[in-house]
């Protein structure tokens, strides 16, 4: 559960290598999320917070809030995707990695 969703209403997403494939659901009434919020979503787990590091996420041309900071109490990443062509951006310390979405399917408002 991830804000009172299911992961399975949100997506079937694979992610290998730093890429994401698979299918963004389209979500209505995701009010844990933010008030009133619908579209598409990702959610994932940061392996590198959940091991205890502080981990910060940018995610590119983001509609609002783009930044969080994760650690081992909240390691889930759930980021509102209006376009393939956004990636998330992976801080570890030095360590940089870049989160490819170009793979993903947003499925359309119903």
């Amino acid at each position: 559960m991830v804000y009172g969703k299911n992961v399975s209403d949100l997506q079937e997403v694979e992610i290998s290598d730093y890429k994401a494939t698979g299918t963004l659901k389209y979500v209505k009434e995701y009010d844990k999320f933010e008030k009133g919020a619908e579209g598409n979503f990702l959610a994932i787990e940061v392996e590198e917070a959940k091991n205890g590091d502080t981990v910060t996420c940018e995610l590119s041309d983001p509609e609002k809030k783009g930044n969080v900071t994760l650690n081992s109490k909240d390691y889930l990443l759930v980021a509102k995707i209006h376009d393939k062509s956004q990636t998330i951006t992976i801080k570890n310390g030095k360590t940089t990695k870049v989160l490819d979405l170009t793979g993903l399917t947003l499925s359309p408002s119903e």
